[in-house]
């Protein structure tokens, strides 16, 4: 079972060849990841992710129908919860920073193993960041700052979350946060819960992103405030 879904996670396959969408089909029977629906076109997946309400979506960013960048900020406005993950032949890192601030939870190649690529989705099902420390700060220098700040939060986050948020905007895991704030991992995992609730965001990436976008991290990696 994992921890953010539930014990199956609702996926939806998003690319124009529909022999590749059958292999991943293919890939995850008997996985905790169910396909519930599957889209040839950018325009195709926002009609059925509407009718499926998928969890976790894998999304080529090169298609004859359009965009798949173009089409993950669609997926993202529409439905800001569900985590998506770029999976593509485009080993590109504008192409990477372009889809982490576009709402992207992560970015694989299709050329990685099966096993790598379930890796990864069970990362990402259970709250984990994919990216490395060095392909966030690098994608995050991309994220533009925006006017608004924590006030615009229904539910404002506690300064020990803000402090975490800076943290975790970084790329430190919950067991390295919890040494520099002396806390234990279990306690820094239920901040960073709360902040991704707080902030509506899917992952730990996209709390990332909010954290640049309202200055709290440098384009260093490093926490300001």
């Amino acid at each position: 079972m994992n921890e953010k879904f539930g014990p199956t996670v609702r996926t939806m396959l998003v690319d124009d060849h529909a022999i590749w969408r059958g292999g991943v089909r293919s890939m995850l029977e008997d996985t905790e990841f169910d396909v519930v629906g599957e889209a040839g076109s950018g325009r195709e997946a926002i009609e059925t992710a509407r009718q499926v309400k998928p969890d976790l979506t894998l999304l080529d960013i090169r298609m004859a129908g359009g965009d798949g960048l173009d089409a993950l900020v669609a997926l993202k406005q529409e439905f800001p919860q569900m985590a998506v993950i770029m999976l593509t032949t485009y080993d590109n890192p504008t192409y990477m920073a372009r889809a982490v601030a576009g709402g992207a939870a992560g970015y694989l190649l299709k050329g990685m193993e099966q096993e790598t690529i379930l890796d990864a989705l069970r990362a990402v099902a259970t709250g984990e960041m994919l990216l490395s420390r060095e392909e966030l700060v690098h994608s995050l220098r991309g994220v533009s700052q925006s006017a608004a700040g924590s006030d615009d939060l229904i539910v404002p986050l506690t300064e020990r979350e803000l402090e975490v948020l800076r943290l975790l905007a970084t790329g430190l895991t919950n067991r390295e946060m919890g040494t520099l704030l002396f806390v234990a991992e279990s306690t820094v995992k239920t901040h960073v819960e709360h902040i991704i609730g707080k902030l509506g965001v899917s992952d730990r990436v996209q709390a990332a992103v909010w954290a640049a976008r309202r200055g709290l991290v440098t384009t260093s990696g490093e926490v300001t405030g």
